[in-house]
Formats: C-alpha cells, sequence, structure tokens
C-alpha cells in the first residue's frame, strides 16, 4: 500500500444471507454444486458459531445443525447486489470496491474532514450499512487487509498511521487468512498469535515459508502487505483448463468435458454472460518439430451457458479429431460471449423439441465452414427481387455490429442516445414475407378505380381492403425500363402484394403472411 493512504473497511458477515432474507441471527447458508456434491458456499454468523463451513457438504451441514435452511445461490443476483451495494456506498467515498465477497474497501485519504474525523466517517459507514438492512462492522486503517483481519474479529476503530502491528498483535493467526499449509507449518512450531509471528526473523521466515509467508510477516509487523485480491474483471477473458496426464483418446477428454464446462459455465454466471463463441485448446506434448497445441472453434447457435448444450455443441466438433500426441492439458475459453437474456423454449410450439434452427446454423458453419451460409441485407434498389444481397452469416454483422462482452455490452444496451438513434430510424414501406421467385399474372375486376377482387388459383376472392398504389420505377440508366403501381390487398385470411405494370397487365408479386 502507498505510505499515507488510508482505508476504510467495511465488513458485511452475513452479506450473502442477508440479500436472500435472512438475518445474521438466522441457521442459514448457501449451496452449491462443488467437486459432485452440494456444498456450502457461506453461511449466518449464527450458522458459523453452530459448527457450519464452507465447503462442507449439505448432508453433513444437516447431519450437525438438523434446523439449518439451505438454499441454491444466486452468484449473478449476488454481484449485482454487490455492484449496487458498492454504488450506495458511493457517498462515503468516491473510490469504493469489493476485494472480497464481504467486504468493501473505500479509500478516505483527505475526505474524513468532510463527515468531521474518520471515526465520525466510520460510524456514517455503519449507519448506511444498516439502513440498507446489513450487519456491519468498519475499520479505518493504513492498509486494507489489515482493517479486514480486525474488523473479521470483532476489532472495530480508527487505527492511527503505524499502529498497524499493536492492533493485530493479540488476534489469532488465522485472523490474516494464510493457507491451510502455512497455517499448519507456522502451529507446527508453536506460532499461535500475530505477535508470535511478527518477532519472527525475516530472513528465515521468507527461507522457511516463501512467499506467502513474507507478505503476511510484513502484515503482521504492521508494514506494506501484498496487493489486494480482485473479483473477476468483466472485461477479463473467460478461460478455464485442467491438467490432463497424457490423454491420448477422444474417450479420455469427453470424461473431464462435462466438469470443465460447468466451471466455464459458473465464470459466464459470476459475469452474467452467455457464450456466442469457444474454443477448444489442446496442449500436447512437444514430440520432435510437431505442434505443441491444437485448436478447434465452436460456434453457438443461440447464446447460452448451458452446460449440455455446450457439451453436445464441443463434441460434435471434435469428432473424428486425430491426436498427434498425448494431451497435457485441455483448455476452454470464451472468445465472444454476450449478456445473458434468458430464453423460455416450447412455451406454447411443441416443434421446438427438437435441435433449435439457430444450433443447426451454426454446426452446418463450424463443419462446411462460415461461406457456405448466408443472410440477406436489404440495400437501396428500386426493383423489389433485386433489393437484396447476400451476406456472411450471422446476420449480425450485416450492419457491422460488433459484439461486446462484460461492462462495455451492458453500458451500450443501456445508452439512451443509441436507443433514441434506434427508434428514430426511418421504417421502410410494407414488403411481404413471401416473395414469388417471378411475378404470377392474375385477372382482377377494378370497380371504381379500386380493386375488388382478384383470380386466384383457388378462384375469386374478394378483396377486403386495398391500400396503395405505390409506384416504383426502374433505374433511370436500366436498358430494360419499367414503370409498376404496388398494392396491398387482403384477400380473406391472407394478405397480397400485387402490381399493374404499364401495360394494364395485374401481377400477384408477394405474400404478407
Amino acid at each position: 500500500m502507498v505510505e499515507g493512504l488510508r482505508y476504510l473497511v467495511i465488513y458485511l458477515p452475513a452479506f450473502p444471507l442477508e440479500r436472500c432474507g435472512y438475518a445474521a441471527v438466522d441457521l442459514a447458508g448457501l449451496i452449491a454444486e462443488e467437486k459432485s456434491a452440494m456444498r456450502i458456499q457461506a453461511v449466518t454468523p449464527a450458522a458459523r458459531k453452530a459448527g457450519l463451513r464452507p465447503f462442507m457438504t449439505a448432508t453433513e451441514a444437516r447431519a450437525l445443525v438438523p434446523e439449518v435452511e439451505l438454499i441454491l445461490q444466486d452468484l449473478v443476483e449476488e454481484q449485482r447486489d454487490r455492484a449496487s451495494l458498492i454504488q450506495r456506498f458511493t457517498e462515503i467515498s468516491d473510490r469504493v470496491r469489493a476485494p472480497w465477497t464481504d467486504t468493501l474497501v473505500a479509500e478516505i485519504t483527505g475526505t474524513s474532514g468532510c463527515f468531521g474525523g474518520e471515526e465520525e466517517q466510520r460510524a456514517h459507514a455503519i449507519a448506511l450499512a444498516h439502513r440498507l438492512g446489513h450487519e456491519a462492522r468498519a475499520v479505518v486503517s493504513g492498509d486494507p487487509r489489515a482493517g479486514r483481519a480486525l474488523a473479521r474479529w470483532g476489532r472495530e476503530g480508527v487505527v492511527p498511521p503505524g499502529g498497524g502491528r499493536v492492533a493485530l498483535a493479540e488476534l489469532p493467526l488465522d485472523a490474516l487468512e494464510p493457507s491451510e499449509s502455512l497455517l499448519g507449518a507456522l502451529r507446527s512450531v508453536g506460532i499461535e498469535r500475530v505477535e508470535a509471528f511478527a518477532r519472527l526473523d525475516g530472513a528465515a521466515v521468507a527461507h522457511r515459508f516463501g512467499a506467502e509467508g513474507v507478505s503476511l510477516h510484513s502484515l503482521a509487523r504492521g508494514r506494506r502487505g501484498a496487493a489486494l485480491p480482485e473479483l473477476a474483471d468483466d472485461d477479463a477473458p473467460v478461460r478455464v483448463s485442467t491438467a490432463l496426464a497424457g490423454a491420448t483418446s477422444l474417450l479420455q477428454l469427453n470424461f473431464v468435458l462435462p466438469g470443465l464446462l460447468g466451471e466455464l459455465s459458473l465464470a459466464l454466471a459470476q459475469r452474467g454472460l452467455a457464450a456466442v463463441r469457444l474454443r477448444v485448446v489442446l496442449q500436447l506434448e512437444t514430440i520432435g518439430k510437431g505442434p505443441s497445441h491444437w485448436g478447434i472453434g465452436v460456434t453457438v447457435g443461440r447464446p447460452t451457458r448451458d452446460v449440455p448444450t455446450l457439451e453436445r455443441l464441443v463434441r460434435l466438433r471434435m469428432e473424428g479429431a486425430k491426436l498427434t500426441a498425448p494431451v497435457e492439458e485441455l483448455a476452454i475459453e470464451v472468445v465472444e460471449g454476450v449478456p445473458e437474456v434468458g430464453w423460455q423454449p416450447g412455451l406454447t410450439d411443441r416443434t421446438e423439441a427438437t435441435e433449435p434452427l439457430p444450433d443447426v446454423l451454426a454446426r452446418l458453419a463450424d463443419h462446411l465452414g462460415p461461406q457456405a451460409l448466408c443472410g440477406a441485407e436489404v440495400v437501396e434498389r428500386w426493383k423489389p427481387e433485386a433489393a437484396w444481397r447476400p451476406v456472411s452469416w450471422p446476420p449480425g454483422a450485416l450492419f457491422g455490429a460488433r459484439r461486446q462482452t462484460g461492462r462495455a455490452a451492458r453500458q451500450q444496451a443501456l445508452d439512451p442516445v443509441l436507443l433514441q438513434q434506434h427508434h428514430e430510424v426511418p421504417q421502410l414501406l410494407p414488403r411481404p414475407a413471401i416473395l414469388l421467385q417471378r411475378p404470377e399474372v392474375v385477372e382482377v375486376r377494378v370497380e371504381a378505380g379500386r380493386l375488388a377482387a382478384v383470380r386466384l388459383s383457388r378462384g375469386w376472392a374478394r378483396v377486403a381492403r386495398c391500400e396503395g398504389p405505390e409506384r416504383l420505377r426502374s433505374d433511370w440508366w436500366s436498358q430494360d425500363a419499367w414503370s409498376r403501381d404496388y398494392w396491398v390487398a387482403g384477400l380473406g385470411d391472407r394478405t397480397a402484394w400485387l402490381f399493374a405494370d404499364g401495360q394494364g397487365r395485374w401481377h400477384l408479386h408477394g405474400w404478407f403472411d
């Protein structure tokens, strides 16, 4: 930490459960699937006192505390609530972040005078948390990690500059949140308190306990510690991987695929994203001058983070692949993602029980190449049957719109200027959904200068309504000059698009439905 900076640390011991309607005194916990079992992710202070701990299975938790209430964790909503909480605490400081899921850190250097002092600013933060429905403990210190350690162990207040060592001295070693291996190593030599750890020689700590030991030793002595942890950055690439002991068959890769895609889905959920394009990368054992890795792209027809859907698409793309060397690592990365908006299939149309069209098109593009598929873009030409051109698939590329991920995409989606521009784009005149390949000559009856009936293959159809004419002419430089008057005619349960040419003949050119 930079010397002279001051930090207000707000510890929210029950935040993940309070946002679900529970109080700190309730026996409750959040669970999620981890290591092939439903495990505890967070608990209330009361549940922790009863003996419940993160990573404990739901079965073990209910056996220990039968009355505990366990609910599924929703990481997406939790992240949104945390972002809203950070926004509310900007009235304390313009620099607020959440390095830990249950702790906010606000830099308050030089701002305490606006509140009457650091103690008053600390009290203001606690009062704000209470108004928002959260139990909170707050500490002002020169190091956020020291402030968090004190707040977690109930030592609230203001730590004067340079007083970190004295404030931390009587805390148990657990307060510094060491890894299990470091905690065990220190306890094996009789170190139980922070002050005992601080008295150790720095060189000896570095030699025996490595980088983590040096960082926590510096913190225990009230000096500058390591950089704060950071929650996932919305703009960082999403990538998961797993080490393999020289896999030589696709069967071995398929075995680890569901778990790896589960991690990927969780990472996407934490950012509120869905995958559009993935890349599967196999790190191969280097043999001679052969390639050290092998990669393949996977296009998702409809943005999703559903594990079975992604697994099916990845397996289809990997079918028939020949491994040239044993695989040391399997990685999957998100090349393109979009904000998740949800999708409800088959609500009224049971035909969607089969593979959706977007997935079919994505699979064809992967196997046959993107050039095998095309979309249609409207162009400014007067001749209706020539007023389009083929463009590369997917249609999102028609307008040069580059998909964005993370924070940038959500901000653009809410940009009021862009929304207003979208509504101000002039709409084209009515054009039929079905355009015949060649206009068909039809007989019509005209009464008082208006269409009265049209003869179709099934017989005469009365014109219930008629709109027009809309005159379309050929380009002035066209050698086959033409002029057409188009009409929109309601014929029973269908709406037709007809035109009269310069010779007085009528043609059916398309249907609107």
